[in-house]
C-alpha cells in the first residue's frame, strides 16, 4: 500500500484544477445625489412611521375647542329666527330673520348648502345685496381645496380667498391667499405648518405676508405650541406684532366643557391683558353657554329644545365696564 502524499507546509492544493478561475467582484458604484436623497427620505419616513405620531389638526384650529366654549358666535340681541328646510339628504335651504338689534338694522338672509361625498357648496344672500359663497373639494382624504368669496356694494368689502389644506399623517400644511393679484402681487398670503413631535406635543409656525400696494409689504411670523392630554388641551401662541396668548381646554365630562384664555398685547409699548373664562353645559333638552372676562363683560346663551327640530334661544350680555347691556330671543326651526 502506497504512503499518502504529503503536502509541503504553506501549500494549498487546488481542489479542481480544471475549474475556471472567477474574477473578483467589482465594488458597487457609488449612489448618485438623487438616489442618496431618496434613500434618506425613505429612512426619515420609516422613522416617522415607527413613532406613530397623531395628526395635530390645523394651525388655525389649535384653539377650536376653547372657542367652542365661548360665546363669540352665539350671543345676539333683538329677535332672531332661523328656519331650515331639508329638501334632499344632500341639499338644504335656510331663511334667517333678525330685527330689533341695537348694533345693526333688521335683515333677512337666504342661504343654501349642498353636502356631497367630496364637495361642499354654500351660498348666502342678504337684504343689503351682499353675496357670500363657499366651495370645498376633497381631492383625497388628505388634500382639500377651498374657495370663499364675498361680493358687496360697499367699496372695499368684496373679498376672494383661495386656500389649500394638506393633512399628513403627523402634520398639516395650509396655504392661503386673500384677494391675490397675479398682476402686481398685492394681497395677503398666509402659510402655516403644524407638526407633531411627540404623542402629546405639536409645534408650528405661520407666516403672513401682506402687500396692500406694490410699494408696501410686511411679513409677520407667529409660533404655536399645543399639548394634548387625556381630557385637556393647552396651547401657547406668540404673534410677531407683539401679542402673546395662552389657552386651556378641559373636557370635564361628556356634558361639561370648560375653557379659559389670556391675551397679552405688548406692541407699541402697550401693556394690556384680558382673560376670559367660558363653559358649555349639555342637559337632556337644553344647552347653556356662559362666559365672563376681566373687562367686566358677562354673557350667557340658553338653547332649549322644545320638540325635535325646534329650539328656543335666550341670549343676554352685560358689560359692567361700559355700563351697557343687551338681550335677545330667538328660535331655530328645522322642517
Amino acid at each position: 500500500m502506497a504512503a499518502p502524499l504529503k503536502t509541503p507546509l504553506g501549500f494549498n492544493p487546488i481542489p479542481n484544477a480544471h475549474a475556471p478561475v472567477t474574477a473578483p467582484a467589482e465594488p458597487a458604484a457609488p449612489l448618485g445625489l438623487l438616489d442618496q436623497a431618496k434613500a434618506t427620505f425613505a429612512k426619515v419616513n420609516q422613522f416617522r412611521d415607527d413613532l406613530n405620531l397623531p395628526n395635530p389638526g390645523t394651525y388655525e384650529g389649535v384653539n377650536r375647542e376653547v372657542k367652542n366654549t365661548f360665546l363669540t358666535n352665539h350671543v345676539f340681541d333683538g329677535a332672531r329666527c332661523d328656519i331650515t328646510k331639508v329638501l334632499t339628504p344632500n341639499f338644504q335651504v335656510t331663511h334667517s330673520f333678525a330685527m330689533g338689534s341695537a348694533t345693526g338694522p333688521s335683515t333677512y338672509n337666504f342661504g343654501t348648502a349642498f353636502i356631497g361625498q367630496q364637495s361642499f357648496l354654500s351660498g348666502n344672500l342678504d337684504t343689503d345685496g351682499n353675496v357670500q359663497a363657499r366651495a370645498n373639494y376633497a381631492w383625497s382624504t388628505y388634500n382639500v381645496s377651498k374657495v370663499q368669496a364675498m361680493f358687496s356694494n360697499t367699496p372695499g368689502h368684496s373679498m376672494l380667498q383661495l386656500e389649500q389644506d394638506y393633512n399628513g399623517k403627523d402634520f398639516n400644511v395650509n396655504l392661503k391667499g386673500v384677494n391675490p393679484s397675479p398682476i402686481d402681487g398685492t394681497g395677503i398670503y398666509v402659510g402655516s405648518y403644524l407638526q407633531s413631535v411627540t404623542q402629546q406635543l405639536a409645534l408650528g409656525l405661520e407666516a403672513v405676508y401682506q402687500r396692500p400696494t406694490p410699494d408696501q409689504q410686511e411679513t409677520t411670523w407667529s409660533y404655536v405650541a399645543k399639548y394634548t392630554g387625556q381630557d385637556y388641551i393647552a396651547t401657547a401662541q406668540w404673534q410677531g406684532f407683539g401679542a402673546l396668548s395662552a389657552a386651556y381646554y378641559l373636557r370635564y365630562s361628556e356634558k361639561v366643557d370648560l375653557g379659559t384664555e389670556i391675551q397679552i398685547l405688548t406692541a407699541g409699548g402697550r401693556r394690556e391683558a384680558i382673560a376670559t373664562v367660558g363653559g358649555k353645559f349639555e342637559f337632556r333638552r337644553s344647552t347653556f353657554r356662559g362666559q365672563v372676562d376681566t373687562t367686566g363683560k358677562v354673557s350667557a346663551v340658553l338653547e332649549e329644545k322644545i320638540v325635535p327640530g325646534f329650539s328656543f334661544l335666550v341670549s343676554g350680555e352685560m358689560d359692567h365696564g361700559k355700563g351697557q347691556s343687551r338681550f335677545g330671543v330667538g328660535m331655530m326651526w328645522e322642517v
